[in-house]
């Protein structure tokens, strides 16, 4: 199981290399963790505006970062 830190920095790393992505698309891509573990990451991270979420389709959402984010930086609470 993964840290907070380390699962934040796995999202951010692959949403650099591959761009905005379906979250099933993000999770497969990274299966050291758990689709939960991923699913309440992003979510705690769009809440705080690290990463945007759309959802462009009836089923599914993308991922991706907001123009004004740092995507390297953790989060303040990572870890805890």
């Amino acid at each position: 199981m993964g840290t907070t830190t380390d699962i934040e920095m796995a999202i951010f790393q692959e949403l650099k290399k591959r761009g905005p992505c379906h979250f099933d698309d993000l999770a497969k891509s990274l299966p050291t963790f758990s689709w939960n573990q991923l699913f309440l990451t992003v979510d705690r991270l769009s809440r705080s505006g690290r990463l945007k979420l759309m959802h462009p389709a009836r089923v599914g959402f993308h991922v991706s970062f907001p123009a004004d984010t740092n995507p390297s930086a953790p989060s303040r609470e990572a870890g805890a």
